[in-house]
């Protein structure tokens, strides 16, 4: 098996491996997944890991993986950059149970799982925002936007993994703006088209 991306080394690549043994042990049980096992590690490796090159990724930042599920593409990401604070937020709990059992299994102290509902989440005493948000794209675009614009802090980040058909017209660039996010790009990197915003100040 080969991987378009240099960034794992064998250590990562033996975790990873690993990680998607448990996601394919649980799928069926949990509806986790629906991609093949055959394409397991292009498509839930390799396009989480499609996000590294787009920024630069410091120590200590505050990662939110909106709508994690089976946890993509946040463990990838937990597994590949272990200083980053990973919050997985699932608010199934049969799917948050899986994922806190993964993170045990995997060894990731740094990750986290926040089994809850994102907006309640960003109202929640003590919440933190996030320096990043990443995601599936498990919401319609607009919609992300107004989750992401409570859970970014300003100047915040957020790297979206969209399909095809989102383009940035006036109708998406106007509900990013009602969000109070902004900057929207589209990215292409290794085999992802990814969608890059920015929390914007307040007024």
């Amino acid at each position: 098996m080969t991987t378009r991306s240099p960034l794992v080394d064998q250590r990562e690549r033996l975790l990873l491996e690993r990680y998607l043994e448990l996601l394919y042990a649980e799928s069926n049980r949990l509806n986790l997944t629906r991609v093949p096992r055959a394409d397991a590690w292009t498509r839930h490796v390799e396009e989480s890991l499609d996000l590294l090159p787009l920024r630069e990724w410091s120590p200590g930042e505050r990662v939110l993986d909106l709508g994690s599920g089976g946890g993509i593409p946040g463990i990838p990401l937990a597994i590949t950059r272990p200083l980053l604070l990973v919050g997985l937020i699932e608010r199934d709990r049969a799917k948050a149970a899986f994922l806190v059992a993964c993170l045990a299994q995997l060894q990731l102290p740094a990750a986290q799982v926040l089994a809850r509902d994102a907006l309640e989440l960003a109202r929640s005493q003590g919440f933190q925002a996030a320096d990043v948000l990443v995601s599936r794209a498990t919401l319609p675009v607009p919609a992300l936007f107004r989750v992401a614009g409570k859970l970014l802090r300003v100047g915040g980040e957020g790297l979206v993994h969209v399909g095809a058909s989102v383009a940035l017209d006036d109708d998406l660039r106007k509900a990013a703006a009602r969000a109070g996010v902004g900057g929207l790009q589209l990215e292409h990197s290794g085999g992802s088209r990814l969608l890059r915003f920015a929390r914007l100040p307040a007024g």
